[in-house]
């Protein structure tokens, strides 16, 4: 626990990358009429969206920091209008206690359903003068374009390996930045990520991390071979080294990506891809642990691979 907190953003400094944010968020502290109707940040997972949208809390509310005055609530969480008009609008429409605006962060904005996307707007119009909502979605084009135009939108890519490593080693106290750099990379420029595993591994980081390169070889092609257990164990080991489901997912379908251009071997890619699929859809229904999930997909592509044999 020490060690998440260590890795908390506390001021602009702490970002990584996102200099025209940064610039913005110092002159917003100085003039908080200058801050947009609302803001809409997007991007892949562990970029600092969230962390992004927590020190635009801090920063604005100072000391008038209270549970009523920020707001944290995941859109995944309630996709449906009913979200909107019972809970996000009391949420938006009770004033602010010492200050003239409060921060709602609502996450995972783009698993809204059009519908509750559109009564939101009208939500960011009617009260925006006393809320400042902040939106952050993986997807940008599953936001609707009448939310887009409400907002001030930031992108946030992946983060660069040297600032992600300078950060990580600042943060854990470690002087390998090279087994650092060698840990986002790995990671994709997940900053969450890296850290979530560096909390989980303590002094062994070294081994996890080389647990996890070693992890990461080409499962796909392992598949296309027969060695379905290869497969298994490599998104095991994965899930083991300390990495997230997501990332897992994100990095494997990544794997098959890399195999589309294979003439020889295209039948099956495109029926591992219609597995994959299907198998995603279950993802947020899942009752098991994640390690069966991951049976469940290797199961499911084995299945679909060889019927069509």
């Amino acid at each position: 626990m020490e060690q998440q907190h260590r890795a908390t953003v506390r001021d602009v400094d702490d970002l990584v990358g996102q200099t025209a944010l940064k610039e913005d968020i110092v002159r917003w502290g100085q003039d908080a009429k200058s801050v947009p109707t609302a803001l809409l940040f997007h991007g892949p997972p562990g970029t600092g969206k969230t962390s992004s949208a927590v020190l635009i809390a801090r920063t604005l509310l100072g000391l008038e920091w209270f549970d009523s005055n920020y707001i944290e609530s995941n859109a995944s969480d309630d996709r449906g209008i009913s979200f909107i008009r019972d809970e996000l609008k009391q949420l938006m429409r009770v004033k602010p206690i010492g200050l003239h605006r409060k921060v709602i962060l609502l996450d995972e904005a783009d698993g809204l359903t059009p519908a509750a996307q559109d009564a939101m707007r009208r939500l960011i119009e009617k009260y925006s003068k006393h809320t400042l909502l902040i939106l952050t979605c993986n997807d940008l084009e599953k936001i609707r374009p009448a939310i887009r135009s409400r907002c001030a939108v930031y992108g946030f890519s992946p983060v660069d390996p040297i600032e992600g490593a300078v950060r990580l080693s600042k943060v854990y106290d470690i002087d390998n930045k090279d087994i650092l750099f060698k840990l986002v990379n790995l990671m994709k420029g997940d900053l969450r990520g890296c850290i979530n595993l560096l909390d989980a591994a303590g002094d062994a980081y070294e081994t996890r991390i080389n647990e996890l390169e070693s992890s990461l070889d080409d499962s796909v092609a392992r598949a296309l071979e027969g060695d379905w257990m290869r497969l298994r164990s490599n998104l095991h080991g994965s899930l083991r080294s300390g990495v997230g489901l997501n990332y897992v997912l994100t990095g494997f379908y990544d794997n098959i990506y890399d195999h589309f251009e294979e003439e020889d071997n295209l039948d099956s890619i495109w029926r591992m891809m219609a597995a994959y699929g299907d198998v995603l859809v279950h993802k947020h229904t899942w009752i098991g642990n994640q390690y069966s999930y991951l049976d469940y997909l290797v199961a499911k592509m084995k299945t679909e691979v060889e019927r069509n044999e």
